[in-house]
């Protein structure tokens, strides 16, 4: 695929686009305007993929509407897989923590400090509300849940997880081998950008449903 077939593609997609785009542009704002470090953004990072995990939650119960046994147990299901790979991106960003944070105290307490922070927890509330809104406009305003298929809700998400990842080991040897500058932070943020963009043009995520086809 050319690069203009990847742009052709973007366009088709800008709801997609767009809330790509504004997620990614938060943890650059706290990079840019309040002086984030690599660790704030991937923990900021992991945060989000908590958000999604939630957010998937109640889709899948109501996708399996009419099968109240099998929705928690798919749910339940999801929320233990998803979960396990939640804390694997936890655990690689407390490693980050424990290399890049010199605060002379715990792994535990450097977090604790980060998830204190007033600007850390209102970006996390932004990317809760920009999230939420975008799936009450393309799945619940519209209707779609009433077609939903348990099954396809449940993999939606792991597409972006899988992304996270990449990210984090590839930005924390990044970030490492150049001492954290915030330069390799920027790159960081944008390397996650272009990589869930790319997921959106080679279609590994699934299309929204407020979008044509």
């Amino acid at each position: 695929m050319t690069v203009n077939e990847i742009l052709a593609h973007l366009k088709t997609r800008p709801l997609a686009v767009a809330g790509v785009v504004a997620a990614n542009l938060i943890p650059v704002f706290g990079v840019i305007f309040l002086g984030w470090d690599a660790v704030q953004i991937l923990i900021l990072y992991w945060a989000e993929n908590v958000l999604l995990g939630l957010l998937t939650i109640p889709r899948l119960l109501v996708a399996s509407r009419d099968k109240p046994g099998a929705a928690l147990f798919l749910a339940g299901f999801f929320t233990v897989h998803y979960g396990l790979f939640c804390l694997a991106h936890l655990f690689f960003a407390m490693l980050l923590i424990s290399d890049v944070v010199d605060q002379g105290g715990t792994m535990i307490g450097a977090f604790l400090a980060i998830v204190r922070q007033a600007s850390f927890q209102w970006a996390v509330v932004a990317l809760a509300v920009l999230n939420l809104a975008t799936q009450i406009r393309e799945w619940w305003w519209p209707g779609k849940w009433r077609g939903a298929d348990p099954k396809t809700e449940m993999f939606k998400p792991y597409g972006r997880i899988f992304v996270l990842h990449l990210t984090v080991l590839i930005g924390a040897g990044l970030v490492l081998s150049l001492g954290g500058p915030a330069g390799a932070v920027l790159i960081l943020c944008l390397m996650k950008a272009a990589l869930e963009l790319g997921l959106v043009a080679f279609g590994s995520v699934p299309r929204t449903d407020a979008e044509p086809a």
